[in-house]
């Protein structure tokens, strides 16, 4: 058996990394190939995994080219998590198969609007899929590389299989597909109806769960927090996690960017500072936190690296988590923690991904509402059954990775054209 499994970084890695695993104690020797794209790949490479990229693949393609405007586009676009070649071989091949759909002129004028957003290497992943022959495609929702992915695999009649991440909700571009795999793998009842509201259809809708949560519910969850928080001198403490990103950079002042972050960073330290039995854990989205900066050094106040300490045990750790959108968010519910939703956050208001309103975490609808909220102790105000309500909302937690391995195997067997000899 051989599978193709594509995907980007932060939660969409860390959903197709558990399923991995599944898979191999499943079907011993199974053959995986992983595309593990831009930040994805350092998580990969962490999990034991061997990461491909761009950069592994660029010969099936017009190497020349790809090297020549990769190294022109590079600039602006490096990220330290990602090395110089993987750059310049991503924006190379992504900006030739624009050349290859449009043309020189139309590709450059779509690349001048729409920057990597514009990108869709179609072209590309039908020469992957030739090359790798897989029994299965698995992607991601997400746009882009992982679109393509699935697109080239449906046209030339391989078995394929996409893993939504969250809710699918109104500005999820996931909705506006022409194309939609064999199977669809979602995290619950809501993510099922909004894709079948939008024309998806319905047989091809499996809930699953989200295999990134797996590891946040149980008692392994449990001990990583009270390890941590013994490592970190912290037992007794109520400790607070801010898991914050950057706002659309033309989102109105003060929030745009990293400023409604850099606030409420500012407000929680000032307010742990003030409340002796507290703690405050800082830890920016894994695609952003080099923006931001650490907070000023505290001894109860610390600033957790997405690229030095897995999130597992800094949220299980954890009593109250602050989001905007993060993922974390759903994380921290299925731990059973207080999720406290920034409803005022711009991203909030243009991706309706409000996790209060489903039951997953209390809202706060002004910036100088947090304090208050935040004084009444979660132990003491009938927040213990988080964990239950969260879990009734997103199904049982854990055996997600198990069960979307089990859907990929259920397409395996189909006919491709290899195994037809075409």
């Amino acid at each position: 058996m051989k599978a193709l499994f594509v995907t980007y970084g932060a939660g969409h890695s860390a959903m197709v990394l558990p399923v991995l695993s599944s898979l191999r104690a499943q079907v011993p020797g199974v053959e995986v190939t992983l595309m593990a794209l831009t930040t994805a790949h350092a998580g990969a490479v962490a999990a034991g995994e061997t990461a491909s990229g761009f950069a592994d693949f660029v010969h099936l393609t017009d190497p020349a080219f790809a090297a020549d405007w990769g190294a022109r586009l590079a600039e602006g676009n490096s990220n330290p998590a990602v090395t110089c070649a993987e750059t310049a071989a991503y924006l190379g091949v992504n900006f030739l198969d624009l050349v290859q759909q449009h043309g020189i002129g139309p590709a450059q004028a779509l690349y001048a609007q729409k920057g990597r957003q514009g990108f869709y290497p179609i072209h590309f992943f039908r020469r992957l899929i030739e090359h790798l022959k897989p029994d299965v495609v698995v992607a991601t929702n997400a746009p882009r590389s992982e679109q393509a992915a699935i697109d080239a695999a449906v046209g030339l009649g391989v078995p394929t299989l996409s893993m939504v991440d969250l809710f699918a909700l109104r500005a999820d571009p996931y909705l506006q597909r022409k194309i939609y795999a064999d199977r669809i793998t979602v995290l619950c009842e809501t993510t099922r109806a909004n894709l079948a509201a939008a024309g998806v259809p319905a047989d091809r809708i499996v809930i699953t769960g989200n295999p990134a949560f797996d590891e946040f519910a149980g008692h392994t969850a449990e001990a990583a927090g009270r390890q941590w928080r013994t490592v970190h001198g912290w037992n007794g403490l109520r400790v607070l996690l801010w898991a914050g990103q950057r706002e659309p950079d033309d989102a109105q002042a003060p929030w745009a960017g990293t400023g409604l972050s850099d606030i409420v960073q500012e407000q929680l330290f000032r307010w742990v500072d003030e409340h002796p039995g507290t703690g405050l854990i800082v830890r920016h989205h894994p695609n952003d936190w080099r923006s931001f900066m650490p907070p000023q050094s505290h001894p109860r106040v610390h600033w957790s690296c997405p690229d030095r300490e897995a999130l597992l045990p800094v949220l299980a750790a954890a009593d109250d988590v602050v989001v905007q959108m993060s993922t974390v968010g759903v994380q921290a519910a299925v731990a059973g923690k207080r999720v406290v939703c920034l409803r005022f956050s711009p991203n909030v208001q243009i991706s309706g991904m409000d996790l209060s309103r489903w039951g997953l975490g209390v809202a706060v609808e002004r910036l100088e509402d947090l304090p208050t909220l935040l004084a009444v102790d979660p132990a003491d105000a009938g927040f213990s059954g988080a964990a239950r309500s969260g879990q009734t909302v997103l199904g049982a937690g854990g055996g997600a990775a198990q069960r979307v391995a089990g859907v990929v195997l259920g397409l395996v067997g189909r006919s491709v054209p290899w195994q037809r000899g075409t």
